[in-house]
């Protein structure tokens, strides 16, 4: 299953079926709606501090840095320090730094990185 997904075609599910589909009713409604595909949309749902950082871990102290995103593992100790606007995401295998206003060239990152080393980053 994994390799049919990786042929597949990147394009959204509007575009590659609910433009095709012939039995698909649509209900007025109105909801909140955020599409969470970027960092920046996530940012906006967090609850954000008085410094305007989006935290997600509860080791994360943060000295003179305002307005990013960070999402930690929980039992990891982070300490920031005088940065504004930066994403900060740290998993298992990969920790992305990045300025949120570059936030868009991480297509390109994960594209070099999947060409470089591979599936196992991803």
């Amino acid at each position: 299953m994994a390799k049919a997904f990786s042929m597949c075609p990147n394009v959204s599910i509007d575009t590659a079926i609910m433009e095709k589909a012939k039995n698909v009713c649509v209900i007025p409604a109105q909801f909140g709606w955020s599409d969470l595909g970027t960092w920046a949309s996530l940012y906006e749902q967090y609850q954000k501090d008085y410094l305007g950082n989006a935290v997600s871990g509860k080791n994360v102290m943060i000295y003179d840095a305002s307005n990013c995103m960070v999402m930690v593992p929980e039992k990891k100790m982070v300490v920031l320090q005088g940065l504004e606007d930066y994403i900060i995401v740290d998993t298992e295998e990969v920790l992305l730094i990045c300025r949120k206003d570059q936030e868009q060239e991480i297509k390109q990152i994960v594209a070099d990185i999947k060409r470089n080393k591979g599936d196992r980053f991803l």
